[in-house]
């Protein structure tokens, strides 16, 4: 009975198909970057109005360069299409009656949140695992080797990463009718703190986390209060979520 719930959540996300577009399209999107990188001189080169006879020479790009570029896409892009994917979490559910329905059942709160969040977790992180792993499929086969130390450390940090801003929008999901809103405000907090980041030196805050990742590949980095802070927030944003989730549309 206890992970009834979580249990829904996967099928319903493989009846609609969520469990394989999801990782499909971040590993599209990880493949692009080496692919791109590797065959830019011929695209150059073919685009024309070009003088017969013309070099185009770019430097070759490092595997850390190539992996570094494909971590800023999944943080950017890849976020985005991750809480797309979760954006009618609790309202879709709120309009239909379902969350009402449940909590006639007498179960907690928590319980409901806890088990759609852990779904979420789940797949974002398994997502990006096999989106990293093209990625470093196609840099060893275009490119080089890699260290993988660094690699692995760049990959759980930015699966933490997503972790926050999922959790961030767990709580305005739950706080609020419309999951486009709720969708949009966690990406406006998101920018706005990562470009104040750009201009402050808040080195513990969470979302030093998305380019601490992309930095772990060609240099030692400090992720130690950037976690810690990270798992804080976290757990705030969840239990906040907990108790104050909406179970009814405020004009039903």
């Amino acid at each position: 009975m206890r992970t009834a719930i979580f249990k829904q959540e996967w099928k319903e996300s493989w009846r609609n198909k969520r469990l394989v577009w999801v990782p499909v399209a971040l590993m599209l999107l990880a493949a692009m970057q080496p692919l791109t990188l590797y065959f830019l001189p011929d695209i150059l080169a073919s685009g024309g109005n070009l003088p017969d006879g013309t070099v185009i020479e770019i430097p070759t790009p490092t595997p850390a360069e190539v992996l570094l570029s494909v971590s800023e896409q999944l943080r950017q892009i890849g976020l985005l299409i991750v809480l797309l994917s979760a954006m009618h979490t609790f309202s879709q559910e709120r309009t239909l009656g379902t969350l009402a329905w449940l909590k006639s059942l007498n179960i907690p709160a928590s319980r409901i949140v806890m088990s759609k969040w852990a779904h979420y977790t789940l797949l974002s992180a398994v997502s990006i695992l096999l989106a990293q792993g093209t990625a470093a499929y196609y840099t060893v086969i275009l490119f080089d080797s890699f260290d993988v130390t660094d690699f692995v450390i760049s990959t759980g940090l930015l699966i933490v990463h997503f972790v926050v801003q999922l959790s961030l929008f767990f709580l305005f999901a739950a706080l609020l009718e419309s999951g486009l809103v709720a969708l949009v405000i966690t990406l406006g907090v998101h920018f706005v703190l990562s470009l104040l980041l750009s201009w402050v030196d808040w080195d513990w805050l969470p979302w030093n986390l998305g380019g601490l990742s992309g930095q772990a590949l060609i240099e030692d980095v400090s992720v130690t209060w950037p976690l810690v802070t990270s798992i804080v927030l976290i757990g705030l944003a969840l239990v906040m979520a907990s108790k104050r989730l909406l179970f009814l549309s405020r004009t039903s």
